[in-house]
């Protein structure tokens, strides 16, 4: 049932507009005289609406109005039904928080159907108003509520919004930051390329996200993962920007200190291949003149084994270097036919029919997949024997893409099909398909050897759905799915 204080000091008035109210059963009226005791019982009580008089004794209905919305933050929808005032008087009151103005002319009664109506239209108001205030109110209890950091800033760089999260984060409370501008919390040698990156958000592509680095109140630098959104109207520009981040500088932290280290590392290594390598050229050199020197045949037996055993020991050096190498670099987007031409104009292939349509396939891949497509072709003159032709193909399939390298040389045996891809094969066959195994495992892409022993070797490599695209027009690359 709907509540509704009327306050007048006509009595007569208040019982015909309390009978004409409650006769429909869904409005109970309270009824007061003065300013003073309708302040008395919204003390202790609430109400849908409020009708008063203009015209009050001791207090009139403007400084009651003015008092209820300053004093009680009252939003209660509020109807003056006055006997008399000018045109000033209504505008005031409209200023003030009325929801409506009516006079009640020779024959009050005859106005209650407008009132009616305008009581119906500001209920529903009111509810609306309540409604988006919830929903405000729990909006901002979410946001606010959030461990993430959120803030809203307008096109010129003006923070309009931050939650609790923010302040904190950045020790500053939240009347000095809003108003300033996000340019300021930004390290200076990133404004350009943070500003850039924003300039690319679009109506069709409004998200992005990026790492950031911003300046602590201490001015120290602190770096956050930023999930940025354009906020659009009708017009074709943004009309601001929000942001949800968190804090990552001790990943990044973190970050510049393993690449340091594998920097210092890699040096090292580097060093001391280079010093092994000098020592084992002077341990070929003896052991040649120890050869020729030599008329023992056992002597020269144990000394063709130490040289021996010394082209291992390069062996495993160079396999180091390379196998350092494999993950060093981020992963990269790479056209396989391109990478197929180059392995193919780096071997003397005399004699042996390369194939392929590959032409809009890119993988993404470490860098070093380029040793893959050589050191299979290597491979194949090397121990294909009879090999006479190379095919590359493709199909995609439910778990990805097969791209599948197939020679008809005298193809692996059963019995080590798997073995080949071991380490201790290295000697064997070059840079190794166990290199080339781990090459392609960085991106998960997997090999297998599958052909027939006497008919060819097949290597299979699948490339798991993400991984693989391919170019159209514009030479865009589209991924699968």
């Amino acid at each position: 049932m709907i509540s509704l204080l009327h306050i007048d000091p006509d009595a007569a008035l208040q019982k015909s507009l309390k009978d004409y109210f409650e006769s429909s059963g869904e409005i109970c009226v309270t009824s007061v005289a003065s300013a003073r005791e309708a302040h008395y019982l919204l003390r202790s009580q609430r109400f849908d609406i409020i009708i008063a008089e203009y015209q009050l004794p001791v207090t009139n209905g403007q400084a009651f109005l003015e008092a209820l919305r300053r004093s009680r933050k009252n939003s209660t929808p509020f109807i003056f039904f006055a006997k008399k005032a000018d045109n000033k008087a209504v505008i005031n009151a409209l200023n003030t928080g009325a929801t409506h103005f009516v006079l009640k002319g020779r024959n009050p009664a005859k106005e209650f159907m407008v009132l009616k109506h305008f009581i119906s239209q500001a209920l529903q108001q009111n509810r609306l108003a309540e409604a988006l205030r919830e929903q405000e109110t729990q909006y901002r209890n979410v946001v606010e509520d959030q461990s993430e950091f959120i803030f809203r800033f307008l096109p010129d760089g003006t923070i309009v919004f931050v939650n609790e999260a923010y302040c904190t984060y950045f020790k500053k409370p939240r009347d000095v930051i809003l108003g300033r501008n996000i340019r300021d919390s930004i390290s200076p040698d990133y404004r350009e390329t943070f500003f850039s990156q924003l300039e690319e958000l679009t109506r069709e592509n409004p998200v992005r996200s990026m790492d950031s680095r911003m300046l602590a109140a201490d001015g120290s630098t602190l770096w956050q993962q930023w999930s940025y959104r354009a906020i659009f109207s009708d017009l074709p520009e943004p009309t601001g920007y929000q942001a949800v981040g968190r804090d990552i500088t001790a990943q990044k932290n973190a970050e510049t200190a393993l690449v340091q280290a594998h920097r210092n590392l890699g040096v090292m290594n580097t060093i001391t291949r280079h010093d092994i390598l000098n020592q084992l050229t002077a341990v070929f050199g003896y052991l040649e003149i120890a050869k020729l020197d030599s008329t023992d045949t056992k002597v020269s037996e144990c000394l063709d084994k130490a040289y021996h055993a010394a082209e291992t020991i390069r062996g495993q050096i160079i396999f180091t270097k390379e196998y350092q190498e494999i993950g060093s670099n981020a992963a990269q987007w790479k056209s396989v036919e391109a990478l197929v031409k180059k392995a193919e104009s780096s071997l003397n292939l005399a004699g042996v029919t390369v194939e392929y349509s590959l032409e809009n396939l890119g993988v993404y891949a470490d860098p070093l997949i380029e040793k893959v497509f050589y050191n299979l072709m290597e491979n194949s003159l090397r121990h294909g024997k009879t090999a006479t032709r190379i095919r590359l193909s493709w199909r995609e399939e439910p778990d990805g893409l097969l791209i599948v390298y197939e020679d008809n040389g005298v193809g692996v045996p059963e019995g080590v099909k798997e073995k080949i891809f071991r380490r201790e094969y290295f000697q064997n066959t070059g840079l190794g398909l166990y290199l080339i195994r781990e090459i392609l495992s960085i991106t998960g892409i997997r090999i297998r050897e599958c052909g027939i022993e006497g008919e060819g070797a097949r290597f299979e490599m699948k490339v798991p759905h993400g991984n693989y695209g391919f170019r159209t027009e514009g030479d865009v690359l589209l991924q699968d799915g």
